[in-house]
């Protein structure tokens, strides 16, 4: 019995999906699916906060996603993404726009931002479904912002809740 106990606790990322904690005492997530980016794309395992990652260095380039599913309180879209400045010291917003995702209303913001003074532009998606937040992320140099939004597009067109 202790056995089936501590293998269902059991969560992490295998493949393209994220499968949820569920020991006793573990935050709320989600179980979700993602699409795979291209192969010049490495993992990046164990990032505390973020669930998934990749990185990929010639670009300065890493995706990131995250899904929450309690404390995220009734706040709008726009509120979430603002959460997300945190730690930037600049955050000009190039765009911004409404979308679906997941059958429900996602926010897309492009900014460029600086973190302890290195400029970067990111792309932030942010949707609610079934009492759960997700935030998916990609962020690179801003010379090689544009090599690398096809491989995020891929892991969004790919990302399935509930699975």
């Amino acid at each position: 019995m202790a056995l089936l106990t501590v293998l269902g606790g059991c969560g992490g990322w295998k493949g393209n999906t994220y499968r949820a904690h569920s020991a006793p005492g573990a935050r709320a997530e989600a179980t979700y699916a993602f699409g795979a980016p291209p192969s010049e794309w490495r993992e990046v395992r164990d990032l505390g906060e973020v669930q998934v990652a990749w990185v990929r260095p010639d670009i300065a380039g890493a995706i990131e996603l995250r899904a929450q599913c309690e404390e995220q309180g009734d706040s709008s879209l726009q509120q979430y993404t603002d959460h997300l400045r945190i730690d930037w010291t600049v955050w000009t917003v190039v765009e911004q726009r409404d979308e679906r995702l997941l059958g429900r209303a996602a926010l897309r913001t492009i900014v460029d931002a600086e973190i302890d003074g290195v400029r970067r532009r990111n792309e932030l998606l942010v949707v609610k479904k079934n009492g759960c937040l997700f935030d998916l992320r990609y962020s690179a140099s801003p010379s090689g912002f544009s090599a690398g939004r096809p491989a995020f597009e891929a892991v969004v067109a790919g990302f399935r809740y509930p699975i």
